[in-house]
């Protein structure tokens, strides 16, 4: 009988110990190198309209975070893994609708096709004909999986990079002909991997791709840190706040 009461002591610490690890676990807020959403500052801290965003919501709901910037195939899985981890921007879709808490909608996109202006035989009205062409795009983001649901096919007419560079890269150099991109983020990229943006043309806009950004959470991150983040960030749309940090960075009209 003693043993048993003592078992059951034993199992019980050992319980509160872990559910203790787990309640007072870092929160973190992950996401990637996409000036002028978020721009990876290297030795210097983060910056970007986003970055701003989170950094204010940090701030006003109270809690212990930090965010950290990653290749998106890394940050997304994190935030798949980790509980109490955050993910900014991610594109809502069905696909991805019971696998995260959404939080809120950050920013709204349009897609697009981009291609050499000096190619100019590449011509696409829709995405059968894009098919003729080898598409370039960032590996698990939800790009790639659009393109493999159309009928893309890895190394035959899809090609996918962790970063950025080697991503507009293999469209300068000519290992594919077309970029999966978006109307506020494409010019950024290519000086940063330090090509030139005027050799480049947005050629098809892919109007069945989903385009509003996200914040969203894992599953099993505590609400008790959901509510402060959902309610600080309705707070910093409601008062006016949100739209200052857009229109700093010169990104009030998602068509810009």
């Amino acid at each position: 009988m003693l043993l048993r009461i003592l078992t059951i002591i034993v199992l019980l610490t050992i319980t509160s110990s872990a559910f203790g690890i787990y309640a007072n676990q870092r929160v973190q807020f992950v996401t990637e190198d996409l000036p002028p959403l978020q721009i990876d500052g290297g030795k210097q801290p983060p910056t970007g309209a986003l970055i701003e965003l989170v950094k204010l919501i940090i701030a006003d709901s109270g809690i212990d975070a930090k965010i950290s910037i990653y290749p998106w195939a890394r940050s997304y899985e994190q935030a798949t893994k980790k509980p109490n981890t955050f993910i900014f921007s991610m594109l809502r879709s069905d696909e991805r609708e019971e696998k995260f808490i959404w939080i809120g909608k950050l920013f709204t996109i349009k897609s697009y096709f981009a291609a050499l202006k000096a190619n100019s035989n590449i011509q696409v009205s829709s995405i059968e004909q894009a098919k003729q062409y080898v598409v370039g795009a960032i590996r698990h983001d939800l790009a790639e999986n659009y393109l493999l649901n159309k009928g893309f096919t890895h190394k035959k007419n899809l090609y996918v990079s962790n970063k950025y560079p080697a991503l507009w890269s293999q469209l300068y150099t000519g290992k594919t002909d077309l970029v999966f991109t978006n109307s506020i983020i494409w010019r950024h990229e290519i000086l940063g991997a330090s090509f030139d943006p005027a050799k480049v043309a947005l050629v098809y806009e892919i109007n069945d791709f989903a385009s509003d950004l996200y914040l969203a959470a894992h599953l099993a991150t505590d609400k008790t840190v959901i509510n402060k983040v959902k309610a600080s960030f309705d707070a910093i749309k409601a008062d006016g706040r949100y739209h200052q940090i857009m229109t700093k960075w010169q990104l009030n009209s998602p068509q810009s």
